[in-house]
């Protein structure tokens, strides 16, 4: 006789299999999933704390995919899992995530307080960009004129004292004229008793990332000591630029000819588009892209892109919208007219309108244009000189904080832009 098999050793080892593949699918696909929902945008995720509706979303769309491929992996693997086991992962990993969340917020605290000196258009622009773009980290206490008397003393407050009264962690001068400034002791001792001081520019760019025009001087940059890039940094974005550039290409070149085809079937014209833009130092160079207009689209003169464009063919639609159509854009990288982050490249003739109406425009020409930057994954698509004065607050401060931690930061976010077509007219 036969011997009966004891099979408890394989079924424990088989759900042991399991647990492993469930957790290491599980894990990785949340994360990819956050980073889907914009869970790692400090702004998305301060507003999506009081109800939680990308996190809980994350982790349905997570469960759905994870479910389905462990419906499918013991058909081809030897594995077991026991019942329950994909739900209780799930509620897991969302307990743990709402656990991590709440463990930093008491860690980080509350948010920073900030005082800000002066009650006219800078200070006010001032409170409202910190209001808006401070990701919830920082909320303004009160804007105090220094010069206006008290209705008790008939003499102005001292701002140290204002900022001990208001508890500020930080105290902002954005005050419109400063002439006769006779607060600067009382600045300097808010600085001696521990509280972060800064002029209104200075504390824009730390909280908001962008370097607001209205609040610029020519001095600020002039001695900026981070504008002064060594050769060694230089040759290490290079080699950078390079790297990514060739991976993209060699990765994307078999869709590329499909790409090609579907361009050359679908419209009468060159597969390729060659057109002028300026890069570094104002020089100029001719940029490639797959072309996704009719070839009659600029007969009359050069114009802004526009939603909606109906001179876009079909398959050029499609391209610009998955941003195809940049793709040939590496050759430029390659040849090093561009880089892969930088400031979006411009043509010549929109440049000089540009800089006859926005101060500081000419600032973008101080580093190679990309084909990603902080201005493109941080404001929508421009198509106005507002749009371009907003972008160029965000390219200021990547000419000025520009790094290689900054570009491999740009394009984390900037997959996501892709991969949900944001940005892209």
């Amino acid at each position: 006789m036969l011997a009966p098999v004891d099979d408890g050793g394989l079924s424990l080892a088989g759900s042991a299999s399991g647990m492993l593949l469930l957790g290491a699918t599980f894990v990785p696909t949340f994360q990819f999933s956050l980073y889907l929902m914009d869970l790692y945008d400090l702004r998305v995720a301060a507003e999506d704390r009081g109800r939680g509706a990308r996190l809980l979303k994350a982790a349905g769309v997570t469960t759905a995919m994870v479910g389905v491929l462990m419906l499918v992996a013991p058909a081809l693997l030897p594995i077991h899992l026991p019942p329950g086991a994909l739900l209780g992962g799930a509620v897991g990993a969302l307990v743990g995530t709402l656990g991590v969340r709440s463990a930093l917020r008491a860690v980080v605290g509350s948010p920073s307080r900030v005082l800000i000196v002066g009650d006219g258009l800078k200070a006010r622009a001032t409170a409202t960009a910190i209001e808006q773009g401070g990701e919830d980290s920082f909320h303004v206490v009160a804007l105090v004129d220094p010069r206006r008397p008290r209705s008790a003393t008939g003499e102005p407050e001292p701002i140290h004292e204002a900022a001990a009264r208001f508890k500020a962690d930080y105290v902002v001068q954005a005050v419109d004229d400063m002439r006769g400034a006779h607060w600067m002791d009382d600045l300097l001792r808010c600085r001696l008793e521990g509280r972060g001081v800064y002029e209104a520019a200075g504390f824009c760019e730390r909280v908001l990332r962008r370097i607001p025009v209205t609040h610029l001087r020519t001095s600020d940059f002039a001695f900026a000591e981070e504008l002064t890039v060594s050769g060694a940094r230089r040759a290490a974005k290079r080699a950078f630029d390079i790297l990514v550039a060739s991976t993209l290409l060699l990765c994307a070149a078999p869709f590329l000819l499909i790409v090609m085809a579907a361009i050359k079937l679908d419209s009468k014209g060159p597969i390729f588009y060659r057109q002028e833009r300026t890069g570094l130092n104002g020089k100029s160079y001719f940029l490639w892209k797959f072309r996704s207009m009719r070839t009659d689209a600029e007969k009359n003169g050069a114009v802004w892109a526009r939603s909606n464009d109906d001179r876009v063919t079909r398959v050029g639609r499609f391209i610009r919208k998955t941003r195809i159509d940049e793709i040939p854009q590496v050759l430029n990288i390659l040849t090093g007219d561009m880089s892969f982050v930088g400031p979006r490249p411009e043509r010549p003739v929109f440049i000089e309108q540009l800089k006859q109406q926005i101060p500081f425009y000419a600032l973008r020409e101080a580093v190679k244009p990309g084909l990603t930057g902080w201005a493109q994954i941080r404001y929508p698509y421009g198509a106005s000189v507002e749009d371009a004065r907003n972008k160029l607050e965000f390219d200021l401060y990547y000419v000025k904080n520009g790094s290689l931690f900054l570009d491999m930061s740009i394009i984390f976010h900037t997959v996501r832009h892709v991969l949900l077509a944001r940005g892209a007219r």
